[in-house]
């Protein structure tokens, strides 16, 4: 445990720093969206997520972990303050542990150190709950990676109640697993993940339609398709839909040629994630950090991390001050576009140290033929189903 201590001060050191220029009592506080979509929508106004809406008719977009904290660090104290530093408190705490899970996936005190020490933890650590989401993931990842399928499975259903993306393990979960296992991390991840729908129906489904609805939101191929550019989130844009279209079409093939059991779980889940980002049309900045703890793991340097994490940073940083922020080659755009680059050229590079990629061979391309024959042979090593 001693050798975890320098990660998480560092993190812990990053986060506050964060606190501070986001504290919304400063005159040039930094923007937040726990400040902007919570409290200025719900709590500020006396309305609870899920029970009620916003005075605009909108629910509250995010799933049940999420808001049962912004609830709980509201009702400790009912004032802005006392809500801002509970909430503070818990992505605190959730930086620790991220930092603790990131230094036992790579069992690598150095790099651990190097890519914890992002921007990102800075200018978005307390934007919204992203820390949380990362934290949860690595948790389940580590406890999944030792054998622990029930615990992992429980904390990566609480990681989809904060924000769906931690989903992107399940499959692979799936895959290595079999019969009583798999039926176990089933089971558990069912129970905790759906538990909401159950109790609270409408609201379940309205999160769901929220985190799906998707726009053009800082993905890099808004230079592709400019009339796609949407400043006011999900409402539709001309030519949005192709360019979403294009987006999950080349997510999709990324995330299936990186799902193989051979892979290390936290090997997986560092290639899907970044799979994720590459194409993904809502590749909000926060996001970012949901890729941090598993990129020790890689044992490898990657030369364009700076670049990547610099140019993040600056999308929130120069987006108040362009007039169009939406539009291509404003500065955040172009930012986004560097962004995609250096996150691209890291991907290569995981792509090589993983062992699935080897320089001058001819591309190989994922055929639906090929995703058919991967399934047969998974069904038949697993007694066509049987074990499910």
């Amino acid at each position: 445990m001693k050798e975890s201590f320098p990660a998480i001060i560092a993190v812990l050191t990053l986060l506050g720093l964060g606190v501070l220029l986001h504290n919304p009592y400063a005159e040039h506080s930094l923007y937040t969206d726990i400040i902007g979509f919570f409290w200025n929508d719900f709590a500020e106004k006396g309305l609870t997520p899920y029970v009620d809406k916003r005075i605009d008719g909108r629910p509250f977009e995010y799933p049940f972990l999420s808001g049962t904290l912004s609830i709980i660090a509201w009702r400790l104290g009912g004032e802005l303050a006392v809500f801002y530093a509970t909430y503070s408190a818990f992505v605190m705490f959730a930086g620790a542990a991220m930092a603790y899970a990131a230094l036992r996936l790579s069992n690598d005190p150095v790099r651990t150190m190097v890519y914890l020490a992002a921007p990102s933890l800075v200018v978005y650590g307390v934007y919204g709950y992203d820390v949380i989401l990362a934290a949860l993931t690595a948790l389940s990842v580590l406890a999944f990676s030792r054998g622990r399928y029930g615990l992992s499975a429980a904390l990566l259903a609480l990681g989809f109640q904060t924000k769906p993306l931690s989903i992107l393990f399940l499959p692979y979960a799936l895959i290595k697993l079999s019969g009583r296992e798999r039926r176990l991390y089933i089971l558990v991840f069912t129970a905790i993940a759906l538990t909401p729908a159950v109790v609270m129906p409408e609201a379940f489904i309205q999160v769901l339609q929220a985190q799906s609805g998707w726009s053009l939101e800082n993905a890099w191929y808004v230079h592709i398709f400019p009339e796609a550019a949407n400043p006011f989130g999900p409402n539709p844009a001309p030519g949005q839909s192709t360019a979403v279209l294009f987006g999950l079409a080349g997510m999709s093939m990324l995330y299936l040629y990186v799902l193989r059991s051979t892979l290390k779980p936290e090997q997986f889940m560092l290639l899907a994630t970044t799979a994720y980002l590459l194409f993904t049309p809502r590749y909000s900045p926060q996001t970012n950090i949901m890729l941090l703890p598993f990129l020790p793991a890689a044992g490898a340097t990657f030369f364009t991390y700076p670049i990547w994490e610099l140019a993040n940073s600056a999308i929130i940083l120069t987006w108040f001050t362009s007039p169009a922020p939406h539009a291509p080659w404003s500065v955040p755009q172009t930012m986004v576009l560097i962004r995609f680059a250096a996150l691209a050229a890291a991907f290569t590079q995981m792509l090589y140290t993983a062992g699935l990629f080897k320089p001058g061979a001819p591309p190989t391309l994922v055929k639906a033929a090929d995703i058919l024959k991967r399934w047969r042979a998974f069904r038949a090593r697993h007694g066509g189903g049987a074990g499910c």
